[in-house]
């Protein structure tokens, strides 16, 4: 009997606070407005592959980039002097004169890896390397875009969500 009672006051209790929830009003969150912005670098190759994206506070890092040079078809020994990084809405690109496609690194949250892939700027099976290549900030606060100029062909762009196009939208 008196567990036949409690089982009815805790349904009711839990009825209760179910209802009272429903008529809770939402908790919003404060929001502000964040335009980020890009930030380019000029970055030395180091003989072991990495590069050092700050030696002091408060930016600091390393990124082996050996991987994108191995792929790139340069070996360590002739690897470029430098890159050009550049840091746009969370991702790092990187590029250099004789790579073949822009290297998109993505930060994996809370660890020390990143995801890495290459988005070709040109089409077809034989894409000749990159000259005077250039990385700039292109395009409006709430719509910019990575603009990539190279010598002898008309700029590109890399779109917010990584997506290569021929105008920044």
């Amino acid at each position: 009997m008196i567990s036949c009672r409690r089982s009815v006051q805790i349904g009711s209790l839990l009825l209760a606070l179910a209802a009272a929830s429903a008529c809770v009003k939402p908790i919003q969150r404060a929001t502000l407005t964040l335009e980020q912005h890009s930030l380019r670098m000029q970055l030395h190759v180091g003989k072991d592959g990495t590069i050092q994206l700050a030696e002091q506070p408060p930016l600091t890092g390393r990124v082996d980039i050996s991987p994108i040079l191995q792929a790139e078809g340069i070996p360590l020994a002739k690897r470029p002097a430098t890159v050009q990084g550049m840091i746009h809405y969370g991702r790092l690109y990187l590029v250099a004169d004789g790579f073949h496609a822009i290297w998109e690194i993505t930060p994996r949250p809370g660890s020390t890896m990143a995801q890495y892939r290459a988005v070709p700027i040109s089409k077809g099976q034989t894409r000749p390397a990159l000259r005077n290549v250039r990385l700039s900030r292109y395009g409006s606060a709430g719509s910019s875009c990575l603009r990539i100029d190279r010598a002898e062909a008309e700029p590109v762009f890399l779109t917010a969500r990584g997506t290569l196009a021929h105008d920044c939208p």
